[in-house]
């Protein structure tokens, strides 16, 4: 009898430095989720349990390689293998993760089901190999090997952390002769265990970290090495110790001093990148500088540390306290550069001619790439073509559903990144969890250019391009290597964008998002939009006003429309729910209070070529269009310069433009000059405050219920962007200035719609817009706010629907 596979709500695969930081997120945030790690080995902690050759280390300061959520107290920033392991178990076993790792459990295929919502798995027990009785006392420890049994789960979610890399074999190039030589031929993939290096002379063949690692550890135990290097590296001592730290710890202690050297070390990770980039010619100048004052007066700088490329080009060894250039300065290390051409008898020799004597050849030449493990991922069945996918924010892949994948930065510790694109998979999780989704997929535009998925120069990177995912040319399908940008993007920008779309269980878009779609325009913009109502009816374009989404038009005014037969059309403007965010310049508190245009700025006309354009697309001739606040002024620009693609204009709480006309009250002032909410509580509680206070003491909103419509619109795409979409809002006002002149020539049957208790756009400002337009009606609402209260609502659509027939009636008399 078959029994029903285990159900999992998150499956980690890898219980190494990525998949343990995962877990722990996800058990402090998810307490209550299923979760299991699944370890093809027999061992936790990744590299740093498989990597054991002589001074195995850390290549970036622990602060920053450390977990966000768990400083580094010790007092070394560069630290060693082992202290780096126990750290990472000790992380494990305090976060309770320990108790979720599966050993030996290696995922060989995960099969998405649309229907079910759900990974089907695959995996495969392994085992380790006991060693042979014919095996050297120091013969390299064996990886797991498959024993052909296997065992299904399902699970919600995948957390992909299995690394980059083949732990079975790392990358060795073909070199002629290897039978010839009479030594052993390590790789430090797989150091062996026992391999005594006192007293023998060891040729090692590499130029990154690990070769510049392992060359003072090998001389400090007494051999005497001999670095082989192709191509130099650029190679810079740094202290062990960091002075900062070191000063700070007896002020504030080692946690707190932990956390501050997160930050710090972070920076400066970023400003040097920045720098050796900006200015490599300097960068190079400096470093080489800094090597003449560490290295013996008669070593060959210029022929064995003057790479041919710029700083950072490909990643700079860094050496704790200068080990690497006190071996040289010691004799009992040398470097010789130039292409190895084939193993001799007694060591290596070189493409000069030259032969480099050896008793070991130890072989730095990098790792053979292999990502997510090499399993094989199908979506109902059909194989993925990994090629053929681009990254989504550096966490998702294109088209495929519910799977995150760690890949930290190559400019930057490796941790940094993956702490982020955690801490983001949990808010996601939380955010499906309340809107009822049971999956998400980012979607990639159609005909997307894409670029390789790592700018990296490193062979072992180069050598396996073609196999691995590409990625976008921009935001969110850009795999920066900036921290610090990322940062913004995946702790404080917008969580949702209208690349991410949500499924439920039978591939319907349940919550708030049902009925959104997407059209991106010939300008760039993308926008989000909404159509209510009979196909055959007469359009109606309902614009929204600043900062608002197409949500804020009152669900009884859209389905009053539509019951009149109208088609109702609402967009979300640029910069608001989840059309486009705009890279345009952000005005200034003091060009918003002053009402002065920035250069580069958007304009209203821009907003209204992108309702033309939303028309275009439905294939729409004519409209009507109405607007509330800002969106009556775009709404107004539609009308002024598409005439032609107007049926009526409804202009409503809104104005025109021109200075001292339409101002709005000191106190609506202060509170736009308010810190912008960060938070979805505090997003919700803002906009509670800002509605009561717009609708005026006649009829004030109903907190309960703009709760329920902020809640809406922040999982809509509102965001903690520190005000900036709705600042680029105000500079469109600001841009498009005094509109006075444009309304004249409006020839559309106008109705314009005011309050006489609004508090943001004076009633002035309405009867300005009705005095401009000739032949336009203009009805003042008494009691009326800033606000469509329910109390309104009833009156204003009587007034729209019995507005709306003026339109076919101007059309009709035109022929």
């Amino acid at each position: 009898m078959e029994t029903e596979a285990e159900h999992l709500d998150v499956l980690i695969i890898g219980a190494g430095l990525s998949g343990i930081g995962a877990a722990c997120r996800l058990r402090q945030d998810h307490p209550g989720r299923s979760i299991a790690l699944l370890e093809s080995r027999g061992r936790a902690g990744g590299t740093w349990d498989l990597f054991r050759y002589p001074g195995i280390r850390s290549d970036s300061d622990l602060y920053t390689f450390g977990y966000d959520f768990r400083p580094w107290l010790e007092e070394k920033a560069i630290a060693d293998g082992p202290s780096i392991l126990s750290y990472l178990l000790e992380t494990a076993a305090e976060h309770g993760v320990d108790a979720l790792m599966r050993y030996h459990h290696r995922v060989i295929c995960a099969d998405w089901s649309s229907r079910d919502a759900r990974w089907n798995i695959t995996v495969e027990r392994t085992r380790t190999p006991e060693p042979g009785p014919d095996s050297a006392p120091d013969s390299t420890p064996a990886e797991p090997v498959g024993t052909g049994e296997t065992l299904h789960l399902t699970a919600g979610w995948i957390f992909n952390a299995a690394g980059y890399y083949r732990y079975e074999e790392g990358y060795t190039p073909e070199i002629p002769g290897r039978e010839q030589f009479s030594g052993r031929i390590v790789h430090p993939q797989h150091w062996p265990e026992d391999l005594d290096v006192s007293g023998k002379r060891i040729a090692v063949i590499g130029s990154g970290a690990t070769a510049v690692t392992l060359v003072p550890a090998l001389a400090e135990l007494g051999a005497r090495v001999t670095m082989i290097q192709r191509t130099p590296t650029y190679i810079l001592p740094i202290p062990a110790e960091d002075p900062i730290a070191r000063r700070l710890r007896g002020v504030v202690g080692p946690e707190r001093t932990g956390k501050i050297m997160a930050e710090v070390s972070a920076r400066r990770q970023r400003a040097i990148w920045s720098f050796c980039q900006r200015w490599p010619n300097l960068a190079r100048k400096l470093i080489r500088g800094i090597q003449a004052k560490v290295l013996p007066e008669d070593f060959d700088l210029d022929t064995h540390l003057n790479p041919p490329y710029r700083p950072w080009d490909q990643r700079l060894c860094a050496v704790p306290d200068g080990d690497f250039f006190r071996a040289l300065g010691s004799g009992n290390a040398t470097m010789v550069t130039g292409q190895t051409s084939a193993f001799t008898e007694h060591g290596v020799r070189l493409a000069s001619g030259e032969e480099v004597e050896a008793d070991v050849v130890v072989t730095a030449t990098g790792l053979a790439l292999r990502i997510l493990g090499g399993m094989e991922l199908r979506l109902d069945g059909v194989p993925v073509n990994l090629a053929e996918t681009v990254a989504y924010r550096g966490v998702m892949l294109s088209g495929i559903p519910n799977m995150a994948f760690a890949i930290g930065y190559t400019n930057a510790s490796w941790t940094l990144k993956v702490g982020l694109l955690t801490r983001w998979i949990s808010r996601l999780l939380t955010r499906m969890d309340r809107l009822g989704h049971t999956a998400a997929v980012p979607v990639a535009p159609a005909g997307m250019p894409t670029r390789p998925l790592l700018d990296f120069g490193a062979g072992y990177i180069q050598r396996s391009m073609a196999d691995l995912p590409r990625q976008g040319t921009k935001a969110p399908w850009l795999m920066t290597m900036n921290f610090l940008a990322d940062r913004r993007d995946l702790q404080k920008a917008a969580l949702v964008d209208e690349h991410l779309q949500f499924t439920g269980p039978q591939g319907s878009l349940p919550g708030p998002q049902d009925e959104d779609r997407f059209v991106n325009l010939e300008s760039g913009v993308r926008l989000c939009y909404r159509v209510d109502g009979p196909d055959d009816g007469e359009p109606v374009v309902l614009v929204a006003g600043l900062g608002l989404d197409l949500m804020s038009w009152p669900a009884a005014f859209v389905d009053g429309l539509a019951a009149a037969g109208y088609r109702v059309i609402r967009l979300d403007n640029r910069d608001a729910g989840r059309s486009s965010r705009m890279n345009t310049p952000v005005p200034s508190l003091l060009h918003q209070a002053l009402a002065r245009p920035v250069p580069g700025a958007y304009r209203i006309e821009d907003m209204a070529d992108d309702v033309i354009g939303l028309l275009d697309h439905l294939q729409v001739d004519r409209a009507h269009v109405a607007g509330m606040s800002m969106g009556g002024m775009i709404a107004q620009s539609v009308a002024a310069h598409y005439p032609d693609r107007v049926l009526t204009l409804t202009s409503i709480i809104s104005t025109t433009g021109a200075r001292k006309i339409g101002a709005a009250a000191l106190s609506t002032k202060r509170r736009f000059a308010a810190r912008p909410p960060r938070t979805r509580d505090e997003f919700i509680k803002d906009r509670v405050g800002m509605m009561r206070h717009l609708s005026g003491p006649v009829n004030p909103a109903d907190p309960a219920e703009e709760a329920r419509i902020g809640g809406l619109a922040w999982d809509r795409g509102i965001y903690p962007d520190n005000g900036t979409a709705r600042s680029r809002h105000l500079g469109a006002i600001n841009a498009s200035a005094d509109r006075t002149a444009d309304l004249a020539g409006i020839k559309a049957p106008t109705l314009v719609i005011h309050g006489d208790r609004d508090p943001i756009v004076h009633p002035s400002g309405g009867a300005a817009t009705a005095a401009a337009i000739a032949g336009s009606r203009l009805v003042t609402v008494p009691g009326m706010g800033h606000y469509f209260h329910p109390a309104v609502v009833p009156e204003l659509l009587r007034l729209m629907i019995g507005h709306l027939p003026a339109g076919r009636t101007a059309e009709e008399s035109a022929y």
